[in-house]
């Protein structure tokens, strides 16, 4: 399995016979084999994880299935090996078809807007938590706290003890003195063997202040030392 960081919040996730594109909003595609099934997961509608150009730059592949929150109501031309799928939180979809076995989706509610993705295929699962994380701002009220972490909790004890062979999470710098607290949490909930921060609004150094942290220890091996578009990661 190959991992490519495009910007931003997007991914693409490259197993031996297909492609999975996550959050792609921003920058150029890499290149990728056009015969291989491409299916493109869109967590929500908001600039930052979704474009509606991205209907148009994966025109190029021969099959693609777009996987989008429900929240969304743009959709791409109606052409052959083209497949839409809307997906609701707490739903699962069997998609058969992969050489592999059935691609299995599951998603979560964010605690924003659309859905978080848990994605299993060829016995690996990976997760791409989209905008679903503990938004711990500076100035919030402590009832406003207090919602925040209960709604996230809620959500994160679905993924508890899971094996993830990638996770893709938020480490928003914005949050100034709470940035690390979602993705820490996700750590201690699943089994992560690779993590991969993202909402970094290019602001790499982040992960360089996750690392100095005591609290990230037990995991910080297995942070993705991302630099800028374009890094890629075997795993």
């Amino acid at each position: 399995m190959r991992v490519t960081y495009l910007e931003h919040s997007g991914f693409l996730v490259e197993w031996e016979d297909i492609l999975c594109l996550f959050d792609c909003a921003g920058g150029p595609l890499p290149e990728m084999d056009p015969d291989r099934h491409l299916y493109v997961f869109i967590s929500h509608g908001h600039s930052d994880h979704f474009n509606p150009e991205i209907f148009s730059l994966c025109r190029r592949q021969t099959r693609r299935t777009f996987l989008m929150s429900s929240d969304i109501r743009a959709a791409p031309d109606k052409e052959s090996g083209t497949v839409v799928i809307r997906m609701s939180p707490d739903r699962k979809r069997v998609i058969t078809g992969p050489a592999a076995g059935p691609l299995l989706v599951r998603t979560l509610p964010s605690t924003d807007a659309g859905v978080a993705f848990v994605v299993s295929y060829a016995g690996r699962t990976i997760y791409h938590a989209g905008d679903l994380h503990w938004w711990a701002w500076p100035g919030d009220s402590p009832e406003e706290e207090r919602d925040m972490k209960n709604r996230f909790f809620n959500e994160i004890v679905k993924i508890k003890g899971l094996t993830l062979a990638a996770a893709f999470l938020p480490l928003d710098p914005r949050l100034e003195g709470n940035f690390w607290l979602g993705f820490d949490a996700v750590m201690r909930a699943a089994r992560v063997e690779h993590a991969f921060p993202m909402h970094m609004w290019g602001k790499y150094d982040t992960i360089a202040r996750l690392r100095e942290l005591e609290d990230s220890a037990p995991y910080r091996d297995r942070i993705a030392e991302i630099t800028g578009p374009g890094d890629t990661f075997a795993i």
